[in-house]
């Protein structure tokens, strides 16, 4: 049986100060909270916050399924993808990544636009679990980022079995 994870590519957006995140937490608590809720963390050049990412995915109760961005690339993350505790992607311009109606080659992660069509979701979700290898990771691309979105492709993975 295949794995999937899932997450927000954009979690850091300002819209999840609002709508997500209480406004009385504070900004380096926000990465636990997250990794509470989801299962996949994507990582890009510009975010302030590695270190707190990197520490709490070393104290992270369960595996985490993470992307990194080239560009925010650095030995500490080699170091946790060599430890073989998390699953770490390195993401470069080499690396595929499946979308929805795209042809590629198989990926080991996905974007999905935000939707609140389920039969839209279950058509991506299974094209994309059809092509990716054992253990993936799939997020919701945009702006604002979708916390919706992600809670329906759990429940989906649930109903699926995965």
């Amino acid at each position: 049986m295949k794995a999937i994870h899932l997450g927000l590519r954009y979690r850091r957006s300002p819209a999840l100060e609002s709508s997500f995140f209480d406004p009385e937490m504070p900004a380096d608590w926000r990465v636990a909270f997250l990794l509470n809720e989801q299962d996949a963390l994507w990582v890009a050049g510009d975010d302030p916050d590695v270190e707190t990412v990197l520490a709490e995915l070393e104290e992270a109760p369960t595996d985490v399924f993470v992307v990194v961005e080239a560009s925010a690339w650095s030995p500490a993350w080699q170091a946790l993808a060599d430890a073989d505790r998390h699953v770490v992607v390195r993401l470069t311009d080499e690396t595929p990544v499946w979308r929805p109606g795209a042809v590629s080659a198989a990926a080991v992660v996905g974007l999905v636009p935000a939707s609140n069509n389920p039969a839209d979701l279950h058509g991506w979700l299974s094209a994309f679990l059809d092509q990716a290898p054992a253990e993936a990771a799939l997020f919701v691309d945009g702006e604002p980022p979708s916390v919706a979105t992600v809670d329906r492709l759990r429940t989906l993975t649930e109903l699926m079995g995965r």
